[in-house]
């Protein structure tokens, strides 16, 4: 069992969203990249801690929120 069983792991946090004058924040809450124009994040890469659950309805989350962002005119 152990030589054909695996594990599967969704990263999740490396471009932590939060506040924009903090620090630690890579991603700012309209979903956009600190210091770069025109470049976004929505994906589990934004979430502040990696969950302990699944991340699939929070991604699908994210994604919507930033899509609602871009088609009210916020590019």
């Amino acid at each position: 069992m152990r030589g054909t069983c695996t594990d599967h792991q969704h990263p999740a946090g490396t471009c932590r969203l939060g506040d924009p004058s903090d620090p630690a924040t890579v991603v700012g809450p309209d979903c956009r990249v600190v210091g770069i124009e025109r470049l976004r994040v929505a994906d589990a890469a934004v979430m502040p801690a990696s969950p302990r659950a699944n991340t699939h309805l929070t991604c699908v989350a994210i994604g919507e929120h930033a899509a609602a962002l871009i088609r009210r005119g916020r590019p």
